[in-house]
């Protein structure tokens, strides 16, 4: 019998089909995806940061990062500069037109997430909410193995 953790992850993966579909077409009708939208989200709502730092915010690994900023930077939503501390690092932020776009998308996102908590009523969307971040916090707490 396989243990019940075991399916944990592709509940994870079914629920996050099933929450992000009307939002995914949304996008797409922008020429953007998901993790394209996390980015300028994250940089909307944090400002100006490191790439790590963006990273992390938007739940994105570095190389695939890497790549979705070229894009971003190509259509002129964000712009990249070396840091003045640090020649190695970058400093990334939205340029207007981005900040253009985020406040022309973020509010068909917004009816799309209010029609999803309200099938999940109020109180399971904050359990839910609350588990999800409680699981999404074990990686902080771990220590890093070498």
């Amino acid at each position: 019998m396989n243990h019940p953790m075991e399916t944990l992850p592709i509940l994870l993966q079914k629920a996050k089909e099933a929450s992000v579909a009307q939002v995914r077409n949304t996008l797409a009708g922008f020429g953007l995806t998901e993790q394209q939208w996390r980015v300028i989200r994250a940089s909307f709502e944090y400002g100006e940061m490191n790439a790590q730092e963006l990273a992390k915010r938007s739940a994105i690994l570095g190389p695939s990062l890497s790549r979705i900023l070229n894009r971003l930077e190509a259509d002129g939503i964000l712009s990249r500069r070396t840091s003045e501390g640090d020649l190695r690092e970058l400093t990334i932020k939205l340029s207007a037109n981005g900040k253009r776009l985020h406040n022309k998308v973020q509010p068909m996102l917004n009816r799309h997430y209010d029609a999803l908590a309200e099938k999940i009523g109020s109180r399971k969307t904050k359990q839910l909410t609350e588990l999800l971040e409680f699981v999404a916090s074990l990686n902080d707490a771990e220590p890093q193995h070498s």
